[in-house]
Parts: C-alpha cells; structure tokens; sequence
C-alpha cells in the first residue's frame, strides 16, 4: 500500500467518523425535542392565601389593569394598587385570577415602589379575559377585590393586517 493510499483511507475514515459525530448530535436532538415536547408543562398553579381579607386600615384601589401585549399578542397583564387618595402600596402581593382552557388560574404579583404590578402569562388570549383581582390586605391597608375585563388579540385587526 502506498503513502497517498493510506493516506485517502485515513482521510475517509475520518470523514466516517465525522458523519457518524454530526448524525448521532441530530439524533440526540430530535430525541430531547420530542421527549421535552411530550412532558406537561410545569404546573403554574398558585395558592391563595387561607386568611380573610382585611377588613380595617385605609382603602385600596386597583387602578389601570390592562394586558401586556407583544406582538399584537396578549400575554399577561399590569395595573396600579392605590390608596384612595392615589399613594401607591408598595410591596403587595396581588393575586390575578381567570378562567383559561376549562380551569382557573391564579398568578401572582408584587408592586413596586409605584403600586405597579405586572405579571405574564403562560398563554395568550383573543377577546376580553373576564380576571379577577384580589389584594387581601395587611394591618394598615383594607383587602380589596374587583373584577375587570382586559382585552386581548383582536382576530378582527389581525386578519386584516395580513
């Protein structure tokens, strides 16, 4: 045999042995693709708390609720808690829940230093989302529950910018 032979039969083996590399990586690919896409997503349920909502301390309002869009696409939502003189709540935790896919969902958020909460979704909607939000209060703010309509993707527009 000679030095190009055994060289060329290097040189194809090594060529093997790379399309062998590339195509075990698709396969293990295609394999954790599919494996991931077949598990349930993870759980988004959240708890609400087993306390009452507080009755003394000042009046809370939600101000301002509306959808978070991307896209043109609905896909959580943001709003204000306020006294009723308008000074913000700060560090509240405020419980968003809908009804989605034949179940309620709750979400959870917390204000900043503004009152302004916002929260995304694991999905969007078309239409108006009938969402219920909740503040259960503490010892100096009244709990506070108010029902709101928030808009999501409207199939109409959509259909027509296309």
């Amino acid at each position: 045999m000679t030095v190009e032979q055994s060289n060329a039969k290097r040189v194809s083996l090594q060529s093997i042995a790379l399309v062998i590399v590339v195509v075990t990586i698709i396969l293990t690919g295609w394999a954790l693709v599919t494996v991931s896409s077949t598990l349930p997503p993870p759980s988004d349920f959240v708890i609400l708390p087993n306390t009452p909502m507080s009755k003394s301390g000042l009046a809370v309002t939600f101000s301002n609720v509306s959808s978070l869009m991307a896209n043109g696409v609905a896909n959580g939502v943001s709003g204000y808690l306020l006294t009723a003189s308008g000074n913000p709540v700060s560090g509240a935790t405020v419980y968003m829940i809908y009804y989605f896919q034949n179940s309620y969902r709750t979400e959870r958020a917390t204000t900043d230093q503004t009152g302004y909460f916002m929260e995304y979704f694991p999905m969007n909607w078309t239409g108006s989302l009938p969402l219920t939000v909740v503040y259960f209060g503490d010892s100096q703010y009244k709990g506070v529950q108010q029902v709101v309509s928030v808009p999501g993707e409207n199939l109409a527009i959509g259909m027509f910018l296309e």
